[in-house]
């Protein structure tokens, strides 16, 4: 039996392109017939020489030009021409991008190799559209669809929440389903949190350092955010206890797993101390556990300590995907009516099909899979990335999608990111994530799930290595150059 491999010579380009050409040839030359199951990722990249991921941005290319399509748990398959669609278009290219493209002059594509975002805190792109393609096809032959087409309660299907109260259990979540509120993505859920804990003049606890979506939320509500002290694994129960005497705060927000920025996780002594100071001082916690899936070993959610003083909040966009909008809150009892409401009136409710999709992905076990392959992924990229800054000061977990990397003394912030823009590395500065400290932290958050290939992380990770090898007075030289 012949083993297929396609001819690589005389192209040039991307390799994943390169090699998304060739196979396309080999289709439209019927080489390859419809219903051919191509090699798997892992095979076709060790006859190539090329990376497992640029193999699966090869086949995700394939997809998006409706030749070749994924079954979970079964393979990538040549379409048959008669039941080819068209494809999305890539939301990511401007108008004129797209004109050229149409028009054969460039073949822009999201993922550009001209440049590197480390900016956008996002898993990397896997299995995801494939187990869509499958759960769109089951869905246009199945039966009862019209529930998805009407209003639905607020927190959700009752097989929806079902199903995603099942998949959080998952992570030792103590949960009742009657407790459960789906939302439009954690981000949702953090809005309806707001909504409904915080009016103008209160005060939310955070960290020092922390996810600028929820300062931004407090703000527009007209609430004072005040910063608490942190260390290691996150806030420090000392810190916090003294915040909530000296201000009367009755709301915090808190990152326990994978913090953001820092990659802070707290074991589960401390997250016994913060539960015996929320339930002492009457406390709600919002527990921001959206990195929850990606560690291999963790404790289990604060949550589960003081289920009457947290509403746990998790979603989809980081272990799973992002794309599609599926949020979840666990909320104290006293609590589920006024959520409830935030949610009606900030969404009413959670697009049905959003929840069927993902509650389809979780009872057939893909959910979890991809969860597993986007953190397998994620320990690969961490390995690199710890062995491309050995020597560096820096924190990390071998799972998480960001690390936090101090700067070495005399370094400003400012500059190495105006340098490495200039090379085509797009970075966040530290400012997003202080509250109300004047002066940023000295570091940089180096989000590693966004480049589209562990190629381009390396890439883009040696130049930031390099830049921050160069004494400051020639960064800044090479900066004045480069503008120029």
């Amino acid at each position: 039996m012949t083993i297929y491999s396609p001819t690589l010579n005389g192209r040039s380009g991307p390799k994943y392109r390169i090699i998304a050409d060739a196979i396309c040839d080999d289709i439209s030359a019927n080489v390859l017939e419809s219903g051919t199951k191509l090699p798997t990722h892992r095979d076709l990249a060790y006859r190539l020489g090329v990376t497992v991921g640029t193999i699966t941005r090869a086949y995700s290319e394939l997809q998006r030009r409706g030749v070749a399509g994924g079954r979970v748990g079964s393979g990538t398959f040549v379409i048959d021409p008669n039941e080819r669609r068209a494809v999305f278009p890539n939301p990511y290219e401007t108008h004129k991008q797209l004109v050229r493209r149409n028009n054969n002059s460039i073949d822009h594509d999201y993922g550009d190799d001209s440049t590197i975002d480390l900016s956008m805190n996002r898993p990397s792109r896997g299995p995801e559209a494939e187990a869509l393609a499958q759960v769109l096809g089951e869905l246009s032959q199945a039966s009862g669809l019209d529930v998805l087409t009407q209003y639905n309660p607020a927190p959700g299907l009752p097989h929806h929440r079902i199903a995603m109260a099942s998949l959080f259990e998952q992570l030792d979540l103590n949960i009742d389903v009657e407790d459960v509120v789906l939302t439009s993505g954690a981000q949702h859920a953090m809005s309806a949190c707001a909504l409904g804990l915080l009016k103008a003049g209160d005060v939310i606890l955070c960290e020092e350092l922390t996810y600028p979506g929820m300062t931004s939320l407090a703000a527009h509500l007209g609430a004072r955010v005040r910063p608490v002290t942190m260390d290691e694994q996150g806030i420090r129960p000392d810190a916090l206890e003294a915040a909530i005497v000296e201000t009367g705060a009755r709301v915090a927000y808190l990152m326990p797993v994978h913090q953001n920025p820092t990659t802070a996780m707290m074991d589960i002594n401390r997250l016994k101390a913060i539960a015996e100071i929320a339930k002492r001082h009457n406390l709600i916690i919002i527990e921001d556990d959206v990195y929850g899936f990606q560690p291999e070993d963790r404790p289990p959610p604060l949550a589960n300590f003081a289920p009457d003083h947290v509403i746990y909040i998790n979603g989809f966009a980081k272990s799973i995907s992002p794309g599609l909008r599926v949020g979840f809150m666990r909320t104290p009892k006293s609590l589920f009516v006024t959520l409830t409401r935030a949610v009606q009136i900030t969404g009413w409710m959670i697009p049905p099909l959003m929840g069927e999709i993902a509650a389809r992905w979780i009872n057939s076990g893909v959910a979890q899979d991809i969860i597993q392959w986007h953190r397998t992924e994620m320990t690969a990229r961490n390995t690199l990335a710890a062995e491309i800054f050995q020597g560096f000061d820096f924190m990390s977990q071998p799972q998480s999608l960001h690390m936090w990397l101090q700067l070495p003394t005399d370094y400003q912030a400012d500059d190495v990111i105006r340098t490495l823009s200039q090379r085509g590395i797009i970075m966040a500065g530290p400012e997003s994530f202080i509250t109300t400290q004047p002066t940023p932290p000295r570091a940089l958050r180096l989000c590693l799930g966004s480049a589209p290939s562990r190629d381009q992380l390396r890439t883009a990770l040696e130049q930031v290595r390099n830049v921050l090898s160069t004494t400051p007075v020639q960064t800044q030289a090479l900066t004045q150059t480069m503008v120029m």
